[in-house]
């Protein structure tokens, strides 16, 4: 345990430091490993795409008998895909890569202020030295191409780590850690507040980079025979030996792992083409730096007064680790795939030739320990023979041979790594044309690294050039292929119509990602528009099982089924489907309810109308289906797309004709029929659509003239049958004999058999107006008339009979308002009119009688007409007595 916690026999000042350095240092491998994970996901975003179209529904229905008259009616679906987008910075990275390199940075600092004045000063230089190499003029603090900065920097750290190595030596490592963070703190404000570039942080780390990587590519040597140092205290410690010597332990296994760096480093440098699951140089980095926490402390112990581990070599190992994670999260963060591949390089060449000659030294140095088998791994660092710098000499010579054997390659790779951030630096303040000039110096050091390419793929998107952009995105393709270079690419060949191109690209996409959701639904959604619908299915279906975000895939099989099933299979399919909390999904489903004539109430999804009233497509599918599926349940729609209407111009009359179903199904029927009588009039492109829903609509009120009227303009197959039921129904039998011949004359249909036998048996279409009536008159109040005037505002007897109950009330103007409302569209009943009548002269307006008159007169047959004026004639003579008296 005191191996372990070797902390713990340090003061309280260095372990609470050293406790608050390893959480630091945690958390800086908490953001690597949350960075790595998927680099490209950091600054590419899956955008979703979503397109509106229509499919017909029958939700005006009329029922006769065992059959039904319905016109249809768009319904719309959205269909959503899933599009790459441009490659963008994400600054919350730099800010993070800061905090972690700026304290790490102290920690370097603070452990070189406690070594001897030689070594303290030859780290300055270096320091300062590659300070000057970070272009800190570029951060344009005070003026533009001063070195202001640069020797302020140069002053504080200078100073501050001087003061505690020449007049504070004394001093405990948490003050000066303490102090150095102090002086960083100041300078990042100074930057921070002075500072003329738009982007401090991203442009301070873009010109610094060389600084970062060396620091990451001497830790990542440093700890290069970690491993192999852990081998040795596996093989020989005494709860592994066990009585046998280790030495074949030790040498079995170091074998194994030098010979999967082999495989890694033939596989990275294209020698062989296998097909292996090997063990990811980032967990070997990983395991390394972790395990150099320990060894290094053994390291340190062997240089003797050198480098003394407590009070300088944990500090400046853990600030180095903290530097190297920091800094190649940043890369990760940024997709930097060449200097990513870079570092792999170094960690498996690295460990692959100090490997090596580690294995050399320990079996030349130690062979004697272990045939006595005695725990070498407590002698490491104390060799025989063989010593330990020279061991690392030749390890560093086959680390430069090995890079020499790739010619370069990952020098140039760092290269084009450098020029790929400060690309990104010039798009983020979009001067694209200098950025475009720095991602093809990174072409020209690594012409096939998937960062420059996509880059440049993404310019040339934002500027318009779509050849430009699929050029990049195939060359992004040639050595790092990503699911989100085909997606871009996909997507620029169908703007250009190039449709086979575009499913040819997904179909090798979906080849290299076999599970990639977004291009799975992407293929799906492209054979849908050709009306594949079985590929369609199963490409989206799979698409479902393998995309983070299933709700998407989810909408676009009820799409697809809405437009391929018939209404059995469809009752049957949407019965089982999983339920999503996802607008578009929402909006599709309210569609497949009215392919199913299916009304049941649903619950209305608040979040379909954003703050500012500007709606999505997904949005204004959703209310449109739901103000037509909702009709007969929920009037709110009536008023509230009639309120978006006016915000959203260009699904204005979309919006205004949707709303006019809830208002008609469940509210103002006048107004309804007003409103779509005008838009019938006033469009012309959709004319057909609005005549046969009014045409309908007055069939379900009983004003077979008026339905007779629209559906006589109405082209097509549904315009005769609606014809042919208004006159069947309006008992001219004659026409409506003719009508249906002339159907089955072109196309012998078995169902307009059944429609005559239903037409013609006499059958009426039945009214909840008649049992409300009924309600009304054993029960007579206002409230029982007005459920049935509501379901029918123009029905003459429900209107007859709520006027006289008006007039028995002395109410002569909610009755006088009841029959004018019924007289705008039912004008050839005489009941109408014998009230309109009656009220008229209880208003004492002699002429409107006069009229009334007249008009029941020319539509009543002579009984009824007797029988109103036995009445009538009554109540004029008193009128007019009143008068003469008055006068």
């Amino acid at each position: 345990m005191k191996e372990l916690f070797f902390w713990k026999v340090w003061s309280v000042s260095e372990r609470r430091m050293a406790l608050a350095a390893l959480t630091v240092l945690f958390l800086a491998i908490a953001f690597f490993v949350l960075k790595c994970i998927d680099p490209l996901d950091n600054v590419i975003r899956w955008n979703v795409i979503s397109e509106l179209s229509e499919v017909s529904a029958v939700v005006d229905i009329l029922q006769l008998g065992s059959w039904q008259y319905g016109v249809s009616t768009p319904t719309h679906l959205v269909n959503e895909s899933l599009m790459a987008s441009v490659m963008e910075v994400d600054h919350l990275t730099f800010r993070v890569f800061w905090i972690f390199a700026i304290v790490g940075l102290c920690l370097i600092l603070a452990g070189l202020t406690t070594l001897s004045r030689f070594w303290y000063l030859a780290g300055m230089v270096i320091f300062i030295l590659f300070l000057g190499f970070a272009r800190l003029e570029m951060l344009a603090v005070a003026d533009t191409e001063s070195k202001f900065l640069f020797l302020v920097t140069v002053l504080v750290y200078g100073g501050a780590t001087y003061y505690f190595h020449a007049f504070k030596p004394e001093a405990g490592i948490a003050m000066r850690i303490t102090g150095l963070l102090v002086a960083s703190c100041i300078l990042v404000f100074l930057t921070w507040t002075m500072s003329e570039v738009p982007f401090p942080a991203l442009t301070a780390a873009s010109y610094s980079f060389p600084f970062w990587l060396i620091l990451t590519v001497l830790f990542l040597l440093i700890s290069s025979t970690e491993i192999m140092a852990g081998l040795v205290w596996l093989s020989t410690s005494g709860s592994m030996r066990k009585g046998s010597t280790g030495l074949i332990n030790f040498i079995v296994i170091s074998i194994l792992y030098l010979l999967l760096l082999l495989l890694i480093f033939l596989r990275n440098t294209r020698q062989i083409n296998w097909d292996l699951t090997l063990v990811s140089p980032v967990f070997l980095a990983l395991a390394a730096g972790i395990l150099g926490i320990w060894g290094f402390r053994r390291r340190a112990d062997s240089m003797g007064s050198l480098l003394p581990f407590r009070s300088a070599g944990f500090w400046i190992y853990a600030g180095m680790f903290m530097i190297a994670a920091a800094f190649t999260a940043l890369m990760a963060g940024t997709a930097n795939d060449p200097v990513l591949e870079a570092l792999e390089d170094v960690v498996v060449q690295g460990q692959l030739a100090m490997g090596v000659l580690f294995l050399f030294y320990v079996l030349i140095n130690f062979y004697p320990l272990f045939k006595q088998k005695l725990a070498v791994h407590k002698v490491l660092y104390k060799p025989l023979r063989f010593g330990l710098t020279q061991t690392r000499l030749f390890g560093f010579a086959g680390f430069v041979i090995l890079i020499f054997i790739q010619k370069l390659l990952p020098v140039n790779q760092a290269i084009a790594g450098y020029f790929n951030g400060v690309g990104d630096l010039h798009a983020a303040t979009e001067e694209f044309t200098l950025s475009e000039q720095y991602y093809k110096l990174a072409l020209q050091q690594e012409f096939q690294n998937h960062k420059s390419n996509y880059s440049l793929a993404s310019l040339a998107i934002r500027q318009g050039d779509p050849t430009a952009a699929a050029f990049y995105f195939r060359q992004a393709l040639l050595k790092n292929p990503s699911a989100q270079a085909y997606a871009g690419l996909s997507g620029i060949l169908i703007q250009e119509n190039l449709f086979f191109d575009a499913v040819h690209s997904l179909q090798e996409g979906i080849g290299h990602f076999p599970k990639s959701g977004e291009l799975l639904n992407n293929l799906g959604m492209l054979y849908s528009k050709t009306n594949v619908a079985d590929s369609a299915y199963y490409y989206i279906e799979k698409a479902q099982v393998n995309t983070k975000r299933p709700e998407i895939p989810a909408t676009n099989l009820l799409a697809i089924l809405a437009k391929n099933t018939d209404s059995g299979l469809l009752d049957s399919l949407s019965s089982n489907t999983e339920k999503y909390k996802y607008l578009s999904w929402e909006a599709n489903w309210l569609a497949v309810q009215n392919l199913r004539q299916q009304f049941a109430k649903q619950d209305f999804n608040t979040s379909a109308v954003p703050a500012d009233s500007l709606l999505s497509v997904s949005a204004s599918a959703y209310l449109l289906n739901y103000a037509v599926n909702q009709a007969r349940s929920d009037t709110a729609p009536a008023k509230l797309l009639t309120q978006l209407a006016g915000k959203n111009p260009v699904l204005s009359k979309d919006l205004t004709w949707a709303a006019l179903y809830p208002q008609f199904y469940s509210g103002d029927k006048l107004r309804a029929l007003q409103s779509l009588t005008a838009l019938s009039s006033d469009e012309e492109e959709k004319s057909d659509q609005y005549h046969k829903v009014l045409g309908h609509w007055f069939l379900q009120l009983g004003l077979y003239e008026k339905a007779i009227e629209n559906l006589s303009v109405v082209e097509g197959l549904e315009g005769i049958i609606g014809m042919a039921v208004a006159n069947a129904l309006y008992d001219k039998k004659e026409i409506a004999v003719i009508l249906l011949d002339k159907i089955q004359e072109k196309e012998n249909n078995p169902a307009i058999e059944k429609l005559k036998q239903s037409l013609f048996s006499g059958v009426k279409p039945k009214s909840p107006t008649d049992s409300l009536l009924k309600v009304a008159l054993q029960s007579p109040t206002e409230a029982n008339f007005r459920k049935a005037i509501d379901t029918n505002p123009f029905n003459a007897q429900t209107i007859s009979a709520a006027s006289t109950y008006f007039r028995g009330k002395k109410q002569t103007d909610k009755a006088y308002n009841l029959v004018l409302n019924a007289l705008a569209y039912n004008e050839y009943d005489f009941r109408l009119w014998e009230q309109y009548a009656y009220l008229s002269l209880e208003q004492g307006l002699t002429g409107q009688a006069k009229e009334g008159e007249e008009k029941v007169k020319q539509y009543a047959t002579p009984a009824d007409y007797q029988q109103f004026v036995s009445r009538y004639q009554p109540m004029q003579a008193l009128i007019e007595k009143r008068r003469a008296e008055f006068q």
